[in-house]
């Protein structure tokens, strides 16, 4: 999409540097902006212009950022460009390059998962509106992605240290060796999909290793790949993994996001993350459709889909950070007793083994509508001023209210805005909430 968006910005006479963060994805933007007929200048570690004075670059943002200071770049950044295409445009390390922008460039962002939490700066520092094109189930329907198969092992966490704004990689690694689990890796593989193609995110570059040779040992074909590796190496090792139909390939903080590779039928998360982004990138990697694939498996060993929930569900976007909200008692994913696979929880029947879930006690007695009807208007109207969506619902469906009274509870165009996006109407829909109003 931005590929064909930059072909018409440069039709148009105007300037545009692609930024993106891994080699990977650099030749991945080149290869695409080729088949629209453009031949981008590729600012690398080995590129020393006299001048910067082409209408089409793509850059490493790390090669950048270490030249962006520099006399050239910096006469560059400010008067040779009118728009900068970010992808990946979740990541914080671009922080940098756009706060030296000036005021006239137009700066787009590209992602699948607008997200960001801690310290970080929320995307609005940086960005003005969003333009969110589909979500993941909807792309599913209209088979552009494959449908995820979910199965998972508990892992214990209690007691992993924290760096930064997640489990630090490193003491996940050490508790997972720790206690074998490269082992459960193996079997759930052969017990799930087994001879399939698959590839693994590791919490360590010491963990991954510990399961490569693991798996070698019980006789798969398996590799691994960190950011140590050789430039000749990765290469040799993606070509293998791309034509052996059985491989595994294990890799540790290198092929997270961008890395197309349709073949792949299972993502192993050898690692756990408090990162959703980061879960939903990697489990991702699975969900290029191909000829013969239509599903994928994730197997999941560091509790990464009972804490983020079904990596397919639909989610609301912002571009403001999500701020914390008291939580339903609800579980997000439950697991299948008879397959093990991962279903959303209010999953009736199992959709892989047609399991059929007896109805939970809650539902025989509809305890909760039943607490929710003894409200007075008073308290209703109180319990509604800070309640979900979801929450607006039941207090409707417990007091009998149709469902022009949660309309009427959204009291901005922001929150017709995401509401809208919540339940899947269209903006035709907002413009008349609006029109009545007035």
């Amino acid at each position: 999409m931005f590929s064909y968006l930059t072909s018409r910005i440069i039709a148009n006479q105007k300037r545009v540097l692609i930024l993106t963060h891994r080699s990977e994805l650099l030749t991945q933007a080149g290869g695409t902006l080729a088949s629209f007929g453009l031949d981008p200048i590729h600012i690398k570690p080995s590129y020393k212009p006299k001048s910067l004075k082409g209408s089409l670059y793509v850059a490493m943002n790390q090669t950048l950022v270490r030249r962006f200071k520099k006399p050239l770049y910096t006469q560059w950044l400010a008067e040779g460009l009118d728009v900068v295409i970010v992808d990946e445009c979740h990541r914080c390390d671009f922080n940098t390059i756009l706060e030296a922008l000036p005021d006239h460039v137009i700066v787009i962002g590209v992602t699948a998962t607008p997200d960001r939490v801690g310290n970080q700066p929320p995307l609005s520092d940086f960005y003005t509106d969003m333009v969110e094109v589909a979500q993941v189930q909807e792309l599913i329907n209209l088979n552009k992605l494959a449908r995820p198969i979910a199965y998972g092992v508990t892992l214990d966490l209690s007691g992993v240290k924290t760096k930064g704004n997640d489990y630090d990689t490193n003491d996940v690694g050490n508790r997972m060796d720790s206690i074998k689990l490269y082992h459960g890796v193996y079997e759930n593989y052969m017990k799930y999909t087994p001879n399939q193609k698959a590839i693994v995110f590791a919490s360590s570059i010491a963990s991954s290793k510990t399961l490569v040779e693991s798996l070698k040992e019980k006789g798969l074909p398996a590799r691994h790949l960190d950011g140590e590796t050789s430039t000749k190496e990765r290469r040799e090792t993606l070509e293998w993994f791309k034509h052996t139909p059985n491989a595994i390939l294990s890799n540790m903080g290198i092929l997270t996001a961008g890395f197309d590779e349709a073949t792949i039928r299972v993502v192993i998360l050898y690692r756990a993350t408090k990162s959703l982004s980061l879960y939903l990138q990697m489990v991702g990697r699975g969900s290029r459709t191909h000829s013969g694939k239509d599903s994928f498996t994730y197997l999941d060993f560091g509790n990464n889909a009972a804490t983020h929930g079904l990596w397919d569900q639909n989610r609301m976007w912002s571009l403001e950070k999500k701020k914390k909200r008291k939580s339903l008692g609800v579980a997000p994913i439950k697991e299948c007793p008879s397959c093990g696979a991962y279903l959303a929880a209010q999953s009736k029947e199992c959709n892989y083994c047609d399991h059929v879930f007896p109805p939970t006690k809650e539902e025989e007695e509809e305890a909760v509508i039943a607490e929710l009807k003894l409200l007075s208007y008073a308290q209703v109207k109180e319990a509604a001023s800070d309640a979900s969506f979801q929450e607006l619902e039941q207090l409707a469906k417990a007091k009998g209210y149709k469902s022009g009274w949660i309309f009427h509870q959204l009291r901005t165009k922001g929150q017709l805005k995401e509401y809208a996006k919540y339940k899947g109407y269209s903006s035709k829909w907002v413009n008349y909430q609006l029109k009545i109003r007035n």
